[in-house]
């Protein structure tokens, strides 16, 4: 089956592929020459995204409570070039998302962003390089993409595979290894370094979100996964399979107080989440 699924994945694009909007918004970010104007002017020939964009510019969870930005080249300039595509990729990559009801689209996406919000922020919390920086947003974003690439790919099997797990007591990914040869992981990982243009660093991201955690920050989309489940932020995919929270303190070495603080930050993160879906 895992052979089958392999060559299925590098042969077919069964998910739709990335909004025109993202390519060229990051072709425009990294162009040394463009300027906000220019890129302002592509966000608003999307008025959906664009309405978004000013809506989270003047949220609390941007930073908001300061004077309103009261257009987008004022929002643009209060989000950051960086953050404006990360959050083009929250607010556009869930219309790739099959309609399949055998998962709970409204706690996947939230589950997703939380786990991009949260990546983001441990890697800045542990001083990672830049390159990491750059990358745990979206990393912790897609990194349940291959639960979507299995719907696509084998609706009725990974469907019924979902049903018959409800109330297993085993996680998700060895589930689906025991069923599948492969975990959503891998899947996801070779799919979207066959199909979409993400950077080769993002896609080692989400291929090792499962890894067992272990001292060092490198593994912040393992953690934030972790971190989410440990708060009952689950995705909605399948059983919901809990082992003891490890001493996240112990396992990071770092200090009770410092984990609570991570905890805390975590948590107020995810009260801003339900306004990125709510239309």
């Amino acid at each position: 089956m895992r052979d089958k699924i392999l060559e299925a994945v590098n042969t077919q694009q069964n998910l739709p592929p990335l909004p025109d909007i993202l390519i060229k918004l990051e072709q425009v970010i990294e162009d040394p020459d463009s300027c906000i104007a220019d890129i302002s002017d592509l966000i608003k020939t999307e008025p959906v995204l664009s309405g978004r964009l000013m809506k989270l510019a003047n949220s609390v969870f941007i930073g908001g409570g300061r004077e309103k930005a009261e257009d987008l080249d004022n929002a643009l300039g209060r989000l950051g070039l960086k953050m404006v595509l990360d959050l083009a990729y929250t607010l556009e990559i869930p219309k790739v998302s099959s309609k399949t009801k055998a998962i709970n689209q409204v706690s996947f996406w939230k589950h997703s962003f939380a786990a991009a919000v949260c990546s983001k922020s441990l890697s800045e919390l542990f001083e990672q390089g830049e390159e990491l920086r750059e990358n745990a947003y979206l990393a912790g974003l897609m990194h349940d993409i291959g639960i979507l690439v299995f719907l696509n790919f084998f609706p009725k099997e990974y469907s019924e595979f979902l049903k018959k797990i409800e109330g297993a007591e085993q996680p998700l990914e060895i589930l689906e290894v025991e069923t599948f040869g492969i975990d959503h992981a891998e899947i996801g990982a070779s799919y979207i370094k066959k199909w979409w243009p993400i950077d080769p660093n993002v896609v080692a991201l989400v291929q090792g979100h499962h890894q067992p955690l272990k001292q060092g920050a490198q593994e912040v989309v393992v953690l934030a996964n972790e971190l989410l489940k440990c708060q009952g932020v689950a995705n909605g995919v399948g059983s919901e399979y809990r082992e003891e929270e490890p001493d996240f303190a112990q396992i990071l070495g770092v200090s009770e107080e410092k984990m609570e603080a991570i905890k805390e930050e975590v948590e107020n993160s995810l009260n801003q989440v339900s306004s990125i879906f709510s239309n």
